[in-house]
């Protein structure tokens, strides 16, 4: 049975309601569990809720359980096991969050626990515009793992301002699910919906100014389907492409680190509410480095990095 668009509406409309409604109640409960960080571009650093992923989870788990009414039985085995890779990565970011994981482990864990995307029988074909490689064991067992597990770190690491990482995914997800239709028509879209309702509905709390933070729980959860969708759907050239911003801030900060700089992780706020960043090394510093703004317009600036190199990858790919 096709997909039609009645389904897409309801399985991301649950996923959308479900965060929208219990996430006042998840943010009460975070505080009340004194689970707060300071919003450290703010005058007066106000603490805020944090590990407010687990609204976005609690959304998915929802919308997967509306999903099985309208999905035939290898479409829904398709959506749990990439599901599956996808709630492996959110406890990951949890137990992160809760017990701050060694940097090492944070690239070698990520790996492993992307392994079982090679059973959704992926293509083993890689393809970068006109040259493909064909790689029948080390594709699925190997560079699909890496892939995943690297972006889920890339997106984890792109975030700092309000709203900033919820937004570049939800730009990163809306590009995919487009470039979806535009290969596959709506064949892959429904597995898509019950995470893209789900980030739509938290960015209502995270957007500028955040009343609730994410957290590493939402960010490796994000991360994680967005590298998931592209090696799945066989979009990995366009992935390479509208990930190049982020890839930009990961080389920034490698140099950083290479060459011993002085380790500073926040900015700071001047009297009239412009931004004072120490250095350039980190995207989302570049702009307020060289010019006077706030966090909102430093914000908006890195939404226009990706969004530009997602109509780059519509138009190369």
């Amino acid at each position: 049975m096709p997909v039609t668009q009645l389904p897409l509406i309801q399985v991301s409309g649950v996923a959308f309601l479900s965060v929208l409604v219990l996430t006042p109640y998840i943010m009460r409960r975070l505080i009340d569990k004194n689970y707060l960080v300071p919003d450290y571009y703010k005058k007066s650093k106000p603490v805020k809720p944090t590990y407010g992923g687990i609204t976005i989870l609690v959304g998915i788990l929802a919308s997967i359980i509306v999903a099985q009414f309208f999905l035939e039985s290898a479409q829904m085995v398709q959506m749990l096991m990439v599901y599956f890779i996808i709630f492996n990565f959110a406890i990951f970011g949890l137990v992160d969050d809760l017990l701050d994981i060694e940097r090492p482990s944070k690239f070698f864990i990520p790996f492993i626990i992307a392994l079982p995307i090679a059973l959704l029988n992926i293509d083993p074909i890689l393809n970068f515009g006109p040259i493909t490689f064909k790689l029948n064991f080390v594709y699925p067992f190997l560079i699909s793992p890496i892939y995943v597990s690297v972006v889920a770190n890339l997106i984890n690491m792109h975030s700092g301002y309000n709203g900033l990482s919820g937004g570049l995914s939800t730009i990163l997800l809306t590009a995919i699910i487009l470039n979806s239709y535009v290969l596959y028509g709506e064949t892959h879209l429904l597995t898509m919906m019950p995470i893209y309702g789900a980030l739509l509905a938290f960015m209502v709390y995270n957007i500028h100014p955040t009343k609730l933070f994410m957290g590493n729980v939402g960010s490796m959860l994000i991360g994680s389907a967005i590298g998931t969708f592209i090696i799945a759907f066989n979009m990995e050239y366009f992935g390479v492409i509208i990930l190049i911003p982020h890839v930009i801030n990961f080389l920034l900060f490698a140099y950083w680190k290479a060459f011993n700089k002085p380790w500073v992780k926040y900015g700071s706020v001047n009297d009239d509410g412009t931004l004072s960043v120490p250095n350039y090394l980190t995207l989302k510093w570049v702009a307020p480095y060289f010019r006077r703004m706030t966090e909102f317009q430093a914000t908006l600036i890195s939404y226009g990095y990706t969004i530009l190199f997602c109509i780059i990858g519509f138009l190369i790919t």
